[in-house]
């Protein structure tokens, strides 16, 4: 019994060594990983007014006919950056996607011509007190459902749905 109290009281100092080490190799291969890929990983610095265009994860991997949807969704122009590292964009036409976009799909937009934007303030449909709100915000939204409606339709949505049904149901029962 005594044996036992002993290991009950070492208890929080064993869990807490524990977890300093499994942070520990946590960062130490994160270090690794950025050593062994130093061309894979870029870290873009868009500033505000930049063009760029954006991953389309929604349509890429995942769906019916996938082959066929746009890959990339822009050119769109970087209003600011919030405190989580997302991108708030907005179109050519000054329309704010309301919700921001992961740095991760964010990718430079190369432009053939030389295209010129009037200032951001009187280029954005939106106040500025609802652009500081979204800078404010922490976590990066990976935002699939901030395409512009142009490109979703009631197709797409059977063909999500049925998707999600497959998922749901398991993938070896249609495969």
């Amino acid at each position: 019994m005594a044996l036992r109290a002993r290991a009950l009281s070492k208890r929080d100092e064993d869990l807490a060594r524990i977890h300093s080490k499994v942070y520990e190799s946590r960062l130490a291969a994160a270090r690794q990983f950025e050593a062994d890929h130093p061309r894979k990983i870029r870290n873009y610095d868009f500033k505000p007014g930049s063009l760029v265009i954006v991953r389309n994860t929604r349509f890429v991997d995942n769906a019916i006919r996938a082959k066929t949807r746009p890959r990339y969704l822009g050119p769109l122009v970087v209003v600011s950056r919030n405190r989580g590292g997302a991108y708030i964009l907005c179109d050519l036409t000054g329309f704010l996607y309301h919700r921001p976009f992961a740095a991760f799909r964010v990718l430079p937009y190369f432009a053939r011509t030389s295209i010129e934007l009037p200032p951001l303030e009187q280029f954005l449909d939106v106040s500025t007190s609802r652009l500081r709100e979204m800078e404010a915000e922490d976590d990066p939204a990976d935002a699939d459902e901030d395409q512009p409606a142009e490109l979703a339709s009631d197709e797409d949505d059977e063909e999500g749905l049925f998707l999600s049904y497959i998922l749901d149901r398991g993938r070896s029962r249609f495969m």
